[in-house]
């Protein structure tokens, strides 16, 4: 577990659940535990970080789906082809090319286990999104099996080496940004010792009003106020 937030160590999203191992696995989870979430978006874009995001299945055909990744594969390519409502962009995750308040919601699918600077990330999403947006987070889950392994993949796909973080404090970073916390909890469709594989989150993006204090008046003394000054005065 890393437990400074920027790291020197260069990472690379996956495109793709399928170069993961237990990768379909956790892409059913995600998507059965985010369905009952996904019909509460209010607004036309989503945006999906990451070929993982991208791949969780939204059900939400009147939304326009932005997905972004840092490199395409096949298989982001298809998606693009086979969803007319959806965009492909190839964009860094650390400077999002969207401007501000403009997107209204976002899926953070894993993607910060594979980010150098989650900080970033977090930042730029906190920008890009309206207020009251939506965003949708996944962790792999550190009390898990998962917290004894370094490096994630098939024997037949790259190594992708990944970061884990424990809940409470992305969860703190979120507030730090406003965020409001709406759910929280682990996902396994086995019971295990260890704990669960994945963490998800559903936070909303909150814009406090500024709360202004009407300023007292201060009244100029008056001499006339004061006893000895009023009896000289009447004379």
């Amino acid at each position: 577990m890393n437990w400074k937030a920027k790291s020197s160590t260069i990472l690379h999203l996956p495109t793709s659940w399928q170069e993961l191992q237990q990768g379909e696995y956790y892409q059913q989870l995600l998507e059965q535990y985010f369905a009952d979430w996904f019909p509460q978006i209010l607004g036309y874009h989503i945006l999906n970080i990451g070929g993982l995001s991208g791949e969780i299945n939204c059900h939400l055909p009147l939304r326009h789906q932005i997905v972004l990744s840092p490199k395409m594969n096949d298989n982001l390519a298809k998606l693009y082809q086979t969803h007319p409502d959806h965009t492909l962009l190839q964009a860094h995750i650390t400077e999002l090319p969207f401007v501000d308040h403009s997107i209204d919601a976002c899926l953070l699918v894993n993607t910060l286990n594979f980010s150098s600077d989650p900080h970033q990330v977090l930042r730029e999403v906190n920008r890009v999104l309206t207020d009251d947006g939506y965003l949708f987070l996944s962790l792999f889950n550190p009390l898990s099996i998962l917290g004894f392994k370094r490096r994630l993949n098939r024997k037949s796909s790259q190594e992708y080496a990944f970061r884990t973080y424990m809940t409470w404090r992305v969860v703190d970073w979120l507030e730090l940004l406003h965020f409001d916390i709406l759910a929280q909890q682990n996902l396994s469709l086995t019971k295990s010792f260890l704990g669960a594989p994945l963490t998800v989150i559903v936070a909303k993006k909150r814009v406090y009003p500024l709360t202004l204090e009407p300023q007292k008046v201060r009244f100029k003394k008056q001499n006339i106020l004061r006893t000895a000054e009023a009896f000289r005065n009447c004379l």
